[in-house]
């Protein structure tokens, strides 16, 4: 079976911030932060993921969502 997976934690690694930093630079509350970087979440909205491409001007959209088999 694959899931979708977001790589989150991986954006905020590359770019040292923690979920708080992260939060506040992309306008996302911190808890919905949280719940991204840990793949506890059924749906991410466009709007979350039209701010996390801007702000770090992602141009390919595998940087922060992967397909893995389990």
């Amino acid at each position: 079976m694959r899931r979708v997976v977001l790589r989150i934690d991986k954006l905020m690694e590359r770019h040292g911030l923690n979920q708080g930093a992260f939060a506040e630079k992309v306008g996302i509350r911190p808890a919905a932060i949280s719940q991204l970087s840990r793949n506890h979440v059924a749906r991410i909205t466009i709007d979350h993921l039209d701010r996390i491409v801007n702000t770090f001007e992602i141009d390919d959209v595998r940087e922060i969502i992967d397909i893995v088999s389990d």
